[in-house]
This record gives C-alpha cells, structure tokens and sequence, in this order.
C-alpha cells in the first residue's frame, strides 16, 4: 500500500490490472461479462472474514485519484485539485532530525513537504506522496537533510492525480547535529537470478544516504533511501559493503547475498500473507503480515525453501510463510522427502494443497513441527482456524505423503525411505470444489524476524 487499481471495459470485454505507481501496469485477469449498454462504476471493499463467524469484521479502505474515462464521452469524472491547505503544521527538533506533524482527516491523502532556508526565501520540494501510517489523522515527516545548526522553515501541500493544493501555513525549527547512524538491517539476504529482488537498508539515527558496493550485475541501490533493486544476472555467493551515513558521520557494515536458480516451470513461488518492505509504513501490521521475506532456489533436483511467517494458524484465520507451489487438478498423491532442516526449533513445514494463494483460503497439509511431530493439517473454512491432528515421531531425512480424493485428505509419513508409510490422520474440507488448485512445500519458521531453511527432494504429484 498504496496501490493503483484499474478495470477497462471493452464491449463485453473486462480486464483488471494493477500498478505500484499508476504509471507501470500488470493484467491480473481478463473476462467477457455481459453489462449491458449502461453500467454502474464505483469503488467496493470487503473484509472477507464472514458475517456469523466469531472472527468476523469489519475493513476500512481509503482510495483516491478516481477517474472515469469513456472511449466515445471523454472524461466522465476526475478527482479536482485539493481545494484546501494542510492545518495545524508543526516543527520541532528531534534527537536526529526536524519533526514534521500535520492534520488531515482524509486517510488517502498525499502531500509534498517543501523548505526554505529563510522566511522569505523560495521554497524547494524535499519530499513528495508522503501519507499518514496507519488509521490516524496525522501526517508525520523526518527531515535530516538540512546542515545542523541551520534554522529552516517548512510549508506542505496536499497532492493528488489534478495537482497541487495550497500551502499551509509555515512552521520553522533548527536542525539538530544528529547521531552516527547505526545499520539494523538483515546482515543476509537471499534472490534468484533472472527474478526480481529488493532489499532495504535499514539504520538508526535518520541516515540520509546509503551505499552497497559488491552487488552483483543487475541490482542496484538506491542512495537516498537505501533500498536495493533490480534482476540479478548471475548466482553465486555476493559479500556486499553497506553504509549509512548523516551529517555526524557514517557506519558501515556487511550483507551476505546468496543469488541462486529459482525452481523450474510450473513452478513458482512466494510468501503466503502481506510482505511488508518497510513496517514504518504502517501504524499497525495486519494478521498475515511478513516482516522477513522467503525465498526457494533450486538445484540438481532439491528445493531449498527458506521462510519465516508467524504460523501456518495465525489468530485462528490465516497462514505465513514461504509456499514453492504448482497448479493441479482433479485428484492426485503427493510424496516428498524432507532432507533437513535449520534455523528455527519451532517451525513448520511439509506439503501443503491449497484452494487458492490467498493465506486465508481452504487448505489442507502434511506438517512436520519442531523437526520431530508429523500431523494433518485441515483449513476446512475460509478464514478459519487450521488443526492439526495426528502424531507421527519423524527425524529429517523422511519421506511426507499427502493424497487429496474428492474433498477427502489423507497424510502419511515414512521414516524407512518409502518402504512403509504411516497414516497420521485423515479427514474433509467441505467445498473444496473442481476448480485447478495448488500443491507444494511450506515452510513456517514461526518466528517473524527469523528464516527456517528446509531442503526438499524427490518431489512427485501421482494424478488418483
């Protein structure tokens, strides 16, 4: 968040896309629907957590830069240029930076912070697209880009798709010599070649420039925030130098980058839940946030699934962690051999069939906990609670079974290399339906700032 939706409408044509920036766009789906001459257009929001159920509630959205564009009418409706000023500005010192706060009531609004070194001096955008974190009303900035000792004053402008608004009214304060910052940032990382990757830096202190020498061909960072993008162009092992810096002075540190080869076509895979790239962006974080991003590589025939996640039933309603998957239909068996596994005491991983990629959704498993408890796990509604039933003593290396017969599962575990299998439980989810669904290896390190890292092979999907 935030995020750019789109829908067009071509005859009886309709195709939904989304955007990061409302500039690059990706299709998410395209489907003939017969609207008729005239049809309604407007915004909707649901909760998806039920009406009866005991974790039923309610959701709050914010949208803004609406348009409605026809082929044949032009423009239907566009959002106007903010008609009011930002209230209540204030400015005061911090430990490291000059403290911006402001009132809007409007949670979808963004503003552009701009400064000038005296009262009567012309003012300069040092920010732009800044928003509220959270569900409060108001607006907070952090300026450390200013010379210390150095009296600034400082005006902001609601912004939106038609322009800007009017200046509030100024507010000036003088900017502190802050501390020497400190790198709080993950000291590994892990990306793919040929997939997209970002990566931010992170320290205390208000840095206000970044570096990383020895990234690999195809990344980059960017100076100002730290964040460090791109497609890597080669695997192999990446000691990067970081270092973030202010006006007192800089620290430096290292990252260990691991590129590897991602899991061959049909697979794919992600994180089930909310992957939050910065958690300042937030005042809250919802149920099925992930703090610590997984990653799967593959090689010679074994998948190395790292993942972090809080659990595979987090709050009774939905699943964590990292999911390598592949698209099924009908009826199948599926067997893997868990190799081994580290980084994590508590964590969970195993086969996982879900009905969707949605942490919320219908889904069923054969999970190994702690290395030594092997169980079914049954989602049998949507954001519901998972249970997990059965028993079975296993150690890595074992072999997991889990076979899907209409809306009936069954898991199974062997410890002697296949030669017998071991029923742990079995059980139905009602509605699971017809429809192409998805198969794989979950790993849940059930600890949200930690990665378990679990080796998987001889993976095969018997269709029943």
């Amino acid at each position: 968040m935030p995020y750019w939706v789109r829908v067009t409408r071509r005859g009886d044509r309709c195709t939904g896309a989304i955007s990061p920036d409302g500039i690059r766009w990706t299709e998410v789906g395209s489907s003939e629907v017969e609207l008729g001459a005239t049809a309604y257009v407007g915004l909707t929001l649901t909760s998806c957590l039920g009406v009866d159920e005991d974790h039923a509630g309610t959701g709050t959205g914010a949208f803004d830069n609406v348009d409605v564009v026809s082929r044949t009418a032009g423009e239907v409706w566009s959002v106007p240029r903010p008609a009011l000023a930002a209230g209540d500005l204030r400015a005061t010192a911090g430990a490291d930076a000059v403290e911006l706060a402001w009132t809007d009531p409007d949670l979808s609004a963004r503003y552009k912070v701009l400064r000038a070194a005296a009262a009567d001096a012309p003012y300069e955008t040092i920010a732009n697209g800044i928003g509220a974190a959270g569900f409060g009303t108001r607006v907070r900035y952090a300026d450390a880009t200013g010379t210390p000792g150095t009296t600034y004053h400082y005006a902001v402008a609601k912004t939106n798709r038609a322009g800007r608004g009017p200046l509030s009214k100024s507010a000036a304060a003088t900017m502190p010599t802050p501390s020497v910052p400190r790198l709080t940032s993950a000291a590994a990382a892990f990306a793919n070649m040929g997939v997209p990757f970002t990566f931010l830096l992170r320290a205390s202190h208000e840095p206000v420039r970044f570096a990383a020498d020895g990234l690999p061909d195809g990344l980059r960072v960017d100076k100002r925030t730290g964040l460090i993008s791109g497609t890597p162009a080669r695997t192999g092992e990446f000691t990067v130098t970081t270092t973030a810096g202010n006006a007192a002075g800089q620290a430096t540190g290292t990252l260990a980058l691991t590129v590897g080869t991602p899991p061959p076509a049909p697979w794919t895979y992600g994180d089930l839940g909310d992957v939050i790239l910065d958690d300042r962006a937030y005042g809250t974080l919802g149920v099925v946030a992930v703090r610590t991003p997984g990653s799967t590589a593959h090689q010679d025939g074994t998948f190395v699934v790292r993942g972090a996640g809080t659990d595979l039933t987090v709050n009774n309603q939905g699943m964590t962690g990292q999911f390598v998957r592949r698209p099924v239909s009908g009826d199948c068996e599926v067997t893997v051999r868990l190799v081994s596994r580290a980084g994590a005491g508590g964590d969970r991983v195993g086969l996982l069939m879900t009905k969707s990629l949605s942490p919320f959704d219908q889904a069923a498993g054969a999970i190994v906990t702690g290395g030594t408890s092997a169980q079914l796990m049954l989602r049998p509604t949507v954001a519901g609670k998972s249970t997990f039933t059965g028993n079975g003593a296993v150690t890595a290396p074992c072999l997991l079974r889990l076979k899907r017969t209409g809306t009936h599962f069954t898991a199974s575990a062997s410890s002697d290399d296949g030669a017998t299998f071991t029923p742990l439980a079995e059980g139905d989810i009602p509605g699971f339906g017809d429809a192409p669904y998805y198969v794989g290896l979950v790993v849940c390190s059930r600890d949200p700032l930690a990665r378990s890292t679990t080796e998987f092979d001889e993976v095969s999907i018997t269709p029943m």
